[in-house]
């Protein structure tokens, strides 16, 4: 890293959907996560929730159209 580089803190979060695609919520990420891990059950339908994906925010930076 270059003394012109600063370091940016990311966050990273999970998202998680319901197998019959009924449900979709999104949460900080937690040790462990990882995609098409099953997480619990879905509070419409009671199918199983699973994680559909992971995705980190830089701040500052924009979203490209």
């Amino acid at each position: 890293m270059s003394s012109n580089q600063q370091q940016q803190t990311v966050t990273v979060y999970t998202v998680i959907k319901c197998v019959n695609g009924d449900y979709e919520t999104e949460r900080p990420f937690q040790d462990g996560d990882f995609v098409l891990k099953i997480v619990g059950t879905c509070p419409k339908d009671g199918g199983n929730l699973y994680i559909s994906g992971i995705y980190a925010v830089v701040p500052g930076e924009k979203e490209s159209s």
